[in-house]
């Protein structure tokens, strides 16, 4: 997978996030392209540590972290953000078989690994600049917020252009993808981070 790869298929993310109906044609949607559209998550993961190293002293600023080290506050969420992705996606093969939506699925997988490798970049923008000064932890936040938007209509994009489902489906499957994070994350925090015999 080479830099011009990427770009094509971070275009095509951005593409489908604007509906455009063109979008499929930056999308490697062959068998070999399923397979390698998990490329994303280990490119994904390096943004994330730095992510980490934000939300990390963000939550050192409001004293919301207490005394947490940084390696085991970014282990709880790069850890967190790979379990998540492969949990979810097995998840998600079950459920497009139950909707007779199957022969969509590996689609949706290239689209969904593509598309979370954007929104995580997009995010990096606001955080990195809070790492370096540039901003404060309030403004940082609040500037996630678009990203978070952006994330949920990709996802609930993907799952109504590409997967085929139902408006009412697609929002059931936004949902059971951010419930289903949230309560990995919960379960890997209190895994990694709660004291023995606590």
């Amino acid at each position: 997978m080479n830099p011009n790869d990427i770009a094509r298929h971070l275009t095509g993310a951005w593409h489908i996030a604007r509906r455009d109906p063109e979008a499929a044609k930056y999308f490697d949607l062959s068998a070999g392209g399923f397979f390698r559209s998990f490329a994303a998550l280990a490119l994904a993961l390096p943004l994330i540590l730095v992510a980490s190293a934000a939300l990390w002293r963000m939550g050192q600023t409001i004293d919301a972290i207490g005394n947490l080290d940084f390696s085991s506050f970014a282990t709880v969420q790069m850890g967190g953000e790979a379990l998540n992705w492969i949990v979810y996606l097995t998840v998600m093969a079950v459920v497009a078989r139950h909707l007779e939506l199957g022969a969509s699925y590996s689609a949706y997988v290239i689209t969904f690994n593509w598309g979370v490798l954007m929104t995580s970049g997009l995010m990096l923008l606001p955080l990195g600049f809070f790492l370096i000064g540039v901003i404060g932890d309030e403004l940082a936040v609040m500037l996630t917020l678009p990203v978070f938007l952006l994330a949920a209509w990709y996802r609930w994009q993907i799952a109504r252009e590409v997967l085929g489902a139902t408006p009412s489906i697609a929002m059931a499957i936004l949902i059971l993808d951010f419930v289903l994070g949230a309560l990995l994350d919960q379960g890997l925090t209190r895994l990694l981070l709660t004291p023995a015999g606590a």
